[in-house]
């Protein structure tokens, strides 16, 4: 399968311990060390050390901002770059780069593509029930049923950004990057995937992160 025009983005906060192997498995799956775009959002750990053993793609942010402003950035470098498409994967080694095909079999039939973690059981009972809720309001209020609208496991066709403003800069981004898709009438799927979950430490704050999503809901009601 030709990779030369999708890209892979990367977003990325005190990583260090995992992003080395997040980077060698993506590689190990035909992708060039160039179109891999690592974005660290302010990390104080060997983050950058690791990753630029690589030689892969690489924006610091100078503080942590947020994933969402880690996500916009990398999206830009990329457009930058004319690659078509971008996968998003996360730092933490939680999603499996062998499942990377089942997406790019589905390249050109949906704008958007978001893996659905279909393998809860082992997710914290909080988590899980936040995942829930957040997916049921983003599906109302979208008009489409969403089923997992915060896994940042994606593959993204980057001309919709020519239409689509992602205004939030936090873990709220890719829920809005759903509703603004979805009122465009792009073409949104999903797959199932499986979720490795490695007891590294989360950084959603549960409340600062609620109130951000509540803000960004409510907003979408007026408009």
């Amino acid at each position: 399968m030709d990779l030369e025009s999708i890209g892979v983005v990367i977003p990325a906060f005190n990583a260090g311990k995992t992003i080395g192997n997040v980077i060698a498995e993506i590689i190990s799956q035909g992708f060039k060390s160039e179109n891999i775009i690592v974005v660290d959002d302010g990390s104080s750990d060997e983050t950058g050390d690791v990753v630029r053993s690589y030689g892969v793609a690489y924006i610091k942010h100078k503080s942590n901002i947020g994933k969402g402003r880690a996500l916009k950035s990398g999206f830009c470098f990329a457009r930058n770059r004319y690659l078509e498409k971008v996968l998003t994967i996360d730092a933490d080694g939680q999603h499996k780069s062998s499942e990377i095909g089942s997406f790019l079999r589905l390249k050109d039939q949906y704008d958007i593509i978001v893996g659905y973690r279909h393998d809860m059981d082992d997710m914290p009972i909080l988590r899980r029930l936040v995942n829930r809720i957040t997916s049921l309001v983003i599906s109302l209020l979208s008009g489409r049923h969403l089923l997992d609208v915060q896994c940042g496991f994606r593959l993204i066709d980057l001309d919709i950004f020519s239409r689509l403003d992602l205004l939030t800069n936090n873990y709220q981004t890719e829920s809005e990057m759903m509703v603004r898709a979805a009122r465009l009438q792009y073409r949104i799927g999903s797959i199932p995937i499986t979720t490795v979950y490695n007891k590294e430490k989360s950084h959603i704050s549960p409340i600062i992160d609620t109130i951000r999503f509540v803000k960004m809901a409510v907003g979408f009601l007026w408009r």
